[in-house]
């Protein structure tokens, strides 16, 4: 396993209807929307232009896209005209309570043509290559030659968890990757703990960030207890996770060879990924150090914590104190006696970070998925054990975890993942 899944996708695909070319005729497939928006217009004399019984012709009307709703603050957008049919969401945390760790992108897609069958309508399919009959520069300067009569995909979040080791590593590596620059696109850092790269407009938006801090900030219905007591918090945590979330849009996506359902697969996308994440990755791992205060006595790290951000010790501390200190921390070779700038480096206590991919999640983590699903229905004490050896592939099978609404005639409350 690479560790890379994927955490968002927009997809769609046109189907023919009617008379088609080989004489056939295909019905319109079932409408799937919330609501239809007609656009009217007045003639010059300012008049509404109407049919024979005397009601108002739209010259435009839009199928409006149905939001279906989840436990967990959990959602995918689903809309169906009749012939052209449209999918975007994170449909692997759909009903879940996180996605420390989510589906590649077969599963990803099984998943969402599951869905697309409770509503009648036909899978996202490959369909048939066909060369463009005119190409434009850019394209034969790309070799983007092939189109596919099947689904396109319009943008799709490819996400992969790095191990630092602990949360002070973790915010060291942030602040590392906020001095870090990548070729034509712009830095930007929202808060401590999220670094970005692009804009969400554009071709790519690359950010890294803190999972653990995440989790509390996006809490989806849960009570911080209950975020700090979760185990996947903890794992967060406790192993410093470092996060990156590759947003690829079109044209990325098409200068890739990855624009068409036909053409996607899992490596191609783990290259995709490598290729905007190890440039930031790759460079000199030394440069990524942090003081390891947490190595002091307890009783000296205030004052050396104090001394490292250029306050002077000596004013804040009693006489004997000030020196009991200044031995203790000569011992580590810091001597607050000594204006900063002028001190040399602290070998003794700056900590080289390493990062460290997770190719998988941990045994429990897909068997902790289940249970939490179904306790959000009440259903948590009939959640059996799962072997954690089968727990991914039990977790991705239909049976298990339900998580698809009833036909749009049959619903009238949000859905909830049901065994």
């Amino acid at each position: 396993m690479s560790g890379i899944f994927v955490d968002f996708i927009r997809i769609q695909q046109t189907h023919p209807v009617g008379y088609l070319a080989d004489g056939t005729y295909r019905e319109r497939l079932p409408v799937v929307e919330d609501g239809i928006v007609y656009k009217f217009q007045r003639d010059e004399n300012g008049n509404w232009p109407q049919d024979e019984d005397g009601n108002p012709i739209p010259v435009y009307e839009s199928v409006s896209r149905r939001f279906i709703t989840g436990s967990y603050d959990s959602l995918y957008v689903i809309r169906c005209d009749g012939s052209k049919v449209e999918f975007e969401g994170n449909v692997g945390r759909f009903c879940r309570p996180d996605n420390l760790f989510n589906l590649d992108f077969d599963g990803t897609v099984q998943k969402i043509n599951e869905i697309l069958a409770t509503y009648g309508l036909p899978p996202f399919s490959a369909g048939d290559p066909y060369y463009k009959s005119n190409p434009s520069e850019h394209d034969n300067k790309h070799g983007l030659l092939v189109d596919w009569t099947g689904a396109s995909v319009s943008e799709v979040h490819l996400t992969q968890n790095f191990a630092t080791g602990s949360q002070a590593n973790a915010q060291a590596s942030i602040d590392w990757l906020a001095t870090q620059s990548v070729s034509h696109v712009k830095r930007t850092r929202a808060h401590d703990t999220t670094v970005a790269w692009g804009r969400k407009a554009g071709r790519k938006y690359l950010k890294a960030y803190l999972k653990a801090d995440e989790m509390l900030v996006h809490r989806h219905g849960r009570t911080k207890e209950q975020i700090e007591q979760d185990p996947v918090y903890q794992y967060a945590q406790s192993h410093g996770i470092l996060r990156f979330e590759l947003e690829a849009k079109r044209l990325l996506l098409r200068d890739n060879h990855c624009r068409f359902l036909g053409e996607i697969t899992m490596p191609k996308l783990i290259q995709l990924f490598n290729d905007e994440v190890q440039p930031l990755l790759g460079r000199v791992k030394e440069d990524i150090s942090r003081m390891e205060l947490e190595t002091l006595p307890p009783a000296v790290r205030m004052t050396a914590s104090a001394y490292l951000r250029g306050e002077n010790v000596s004013a804040l501390l009693s006489r004997r104190t000030f020196y009991r200190h200044l031995k203790t921390l000569r011992d580590y070779g810091m001597d607050i006696s000594e204006p900063l700038p002028n001190v040399k480096p602290f070998t003794t206590i700056i900590k080289v970070v390493e990062i460290k991919p997770i190719e998988s999640p941990p045994d429990w983590y897909w068997s902790h998925q289940r249970r939490m699903s179904l306790k959000a229905v009440g259903d948590y004490n009939h959640a059996p054990d799962i072997p954690s050896d089968d727990a991914f592939s039990y977790f991705q099978d239909s049976a298990v975890i339900t998580a698809f609404p009833a036909p749009p005639s049959q619903r009238s409350q949000p859905v909830y993942a049901t065994d």
